[in-house]
C-alpha cells in the first residue's frame, strides 16, 4: 500500500478534473442537437426518453465521426476507452435527453392548447 494514499487521491482528482475540462473544449454539440431535436419533434408519444436520447446519439457520433470524410480525409472514430470521450458521450446523452425531454413538453403544451372543450354530461 501506498504511504502517500493523499496524495495519490489528490492526483486522481486532478487528472478527472483534466479530463473533464479537456472532454469539454473539444465537444461539438450541433449534431446531438440536431438529432435530438428530430427525434424529440417526431416522437409519437412520451416514455423511455432515455432509449430516445440513446438512438438519437448513434447518429450524432457517426455525423462526427465521418465529417472529415467528406474533405476526403479518413474517419475519425471516437476511443471509447479514453475517459474524455466517455465524458463527451455523457454529456452528449444528457443533453439529448433534455432537448427530447423539453421538445415533448412543448408538443404537449401546444396540443393542450388547441383541444376544444368537452361536452358536460350534467347539462351545464
Amino acid at each position: 500500500m501506498s504511504d502517500n494514499l493523499g496524495g495519490d487521491a489528490v492526483q486522481f482528482g486532478f487528472a478527472l478534473w483534466d479530463a473533464a475540462r479537456a472532454s469539454l473544449v473539444g465537444l461539438n454539440p450541433i449534431p446531438v442537437l440536431i438529432t435530438s431535436a428530430f427525434f424529440g419533434i417526431v416522437q409519437p408519444q412520451r416514455g423511455w426518453y432515455i432509449f430516445k436520447a440513446l438512438v438519437a446519439l448513434v447518429p450524432a457520433v457517426l455525423m462526427v465521426a465521418l465529417w472529415p470524410v467528406t474533405q476526403g480525409y479518413t474517419p475519425i472514430w471516437p476511443d471509447v476507452t479514453q475517459m474524455e470521450t466517455q465524458i463527451q458521450l455523457l454529456t452528449m446523452l444528457m443533453i439529448a435527453w433534455l432537448i427530447i425531454r423539453l421538445l415533448y413538453m412543448v408538443k404537449a403544451t401546444l396540443t393542450l392548447g388547441t383541444r376544444e372543450p368537452e361536452a358536460r354530461t350534467n347539462g351545464h
